[in-house]
Parts: C-alpha cells; structure tokens; sequence
C-alpha cells in the first residue's frame, strides 16, 4: 500500500513539475532574456563578436597577464576600454585553451 502511495506521490509531482513549474521557469527565462529589447528597443547592446575575436587573439599571443592590463584603444571610441577589469574571459580563456589543445596535435 505504501509503495503504491509512493508511485501515485510522484506520479503526481512530476506531472506538477511539468506542468505547472517548467513553463513558468521558461516563461521568465525568456521575459529576463528580453528585458533590454523591452526596454531599449532591438539593438546590439553587449555582444560584440569582432571585440571578442580580438580579445581572444590579444589572450592568445600576449598571455592572461598582459591581458587583465589591457586597455583597448580600439573599442569604446574615442575613451577606449580597459579590457581586464570590464568583460568575463570565459569564451576567450577557453577558445585559448582549445587552440592551445588542437595545436599540440
């Protein structure tokens, strides 16, 4: 009797799951994704993948130390930007360490 009230328990919890939960999770997953073309319009505010190329390039042959210091003159015009201290290096730390691993082979 017990196991049968244990099947029917989370029987029903995953239909609540799926059903009641997941939908609200991915109905303010995609309300906080589009919070700035809500409130700015449709524009490119923070995704620059020729900044990104770059800054993986600068990573790739200067080294993490003169990286955190860079300061690039190149984006943010006419002030520039100070590299280290602005953006995360995730994507450019490990688009390093994939070319590093490929180039060994």
């Amino acid at each position: 009797m017990a196991k049968t009230i244990n099947i029917i328990v989370s029987a029903v919890w995953t239909y609540f799951c799926l059903v009641k939960i997941l939908p609200r999770i991915a109905e303010k997953a995609y309300t906080i994704r589009l919070h700035a073309v809500n409130e700015y319009g449709p524009i490119i505010h923070e995704f620059d993948p020729y900044f990104n190329y770059r800054a993986t390039e600068y990573l790739y042959y200067n080294g993490w130390e003169r990286f955190v210091k860079w300061f690039d003159y190149q984006s943010w015009y006419p002030l520039g930007r100070p590299v280290g201290t602005t953006i995360y290096p995730g994507m450019q730390v490990t688009a390093v360490f994939i070319k590093n691993h490929l180039m060994k082979h």
